[in-house]
């Protein structure tokens, strides 16, 4: 890219695609336990977390990180300074808008293209794979927004009152009846605690009894009283 001070910076056109995909809309699964700090005041969630939260909640999506026009993956603004551009693949393959990230050093000042390292740039990757997916999924927005996270140990009785009850279809049997919202989160997160190798396994498992394909959602499937006696049948000890 030219070194015009003038010149505007240029966003490629998107691929078409005749039916935009449904974004998970991930705002609220991330809790204070999730929440780190780093020095007095900064809060962030750690970029391992974001990803691990993507594979069970947007599983199937998949962060990629633009190639810059020049060759590489570090773009070159106007000023010379660098970034990086990210964006999303859903599993059909339709990508989300360009999401642009400054290249920053510890200071959190732009670097110059010119001295960028491979440090720089990884740090750069997990920076941008975290605000990319607060832009399309709503992760951990609400660190940006300076919102409260939700407490995962808030009082069993103000959560008891506030627990909406499953609707009853007499036509279904028991094990057909549909979950409520807060079973349904219940099972999520029994899954989500368990160590990666564990959880793998029982998601490999989920799938294989309930005839689920390699890219389906196991969150969106988790649906029924069967798929609740499921997984607390099978849950690791």
């Amino acid at each position: 890219m030219p070194d015009n001070p003038q010149q505007t910076i240029t966003i490629h056109a998107e691929p078409e695609s005749p039916s935009s995909p449904l974004i998970p809309n991930l705002g609220e699964v991330i809790t204070t336990d999730d929440v780190d700090t780093k020095g007095k005041f900064a809060k962030y969630v750690n970029w391992c977390r974001v990803a691990h939260y993507l594979q069970i909640h947007a599983n199937g999506w998949l962060f990629h990180v633009v190639p810059a026009p020049d060759g590489g993956h570090v773009w070159k603004a106007p000023n010379g300074t660098a970034y990086v551009v990210g964006c999303f693949s859903s599993p059909e393959g339709v990508r989300t808008p360009d999401f642009p990230q400054a290249v920053m050093d510890h200071r959190n000042d732009p670097v110059a293209f010119e001295k960028v390292t491979a440090r720089d740039f990884t740090d750069t990757h997990r920076r941008c794979l975290c605000t990319c997916a607060a832009s399309v999924f709503g992760i951990a927005w609400q660190l940006w927004a300076k919102e409260d996270v939700e407490n995962p140990h808030r009082e069993v009785k103000a959560t008891a009152e506030n627990k909406t009850p499953p609707e009853i279809v007499p036509e279904l049997p028991a094990e057909e009846q549909k979950l409520s919202d807060e079973q349904r989160q219940e099972c999520i997160k029994d899954i989500a605690e368990l160590p990666e190798a564990k959880q793998k396994t029982l998601v490999a498992a989920f799938r294989k009894a309930f005839d689920l394909g390699p890219r389906e959602k196991i969150a969106v499937k988790i649906q029924a009283i069967k798929h609740m006696q499921w997984i607390k049948n099978n849950l690791p000890k």
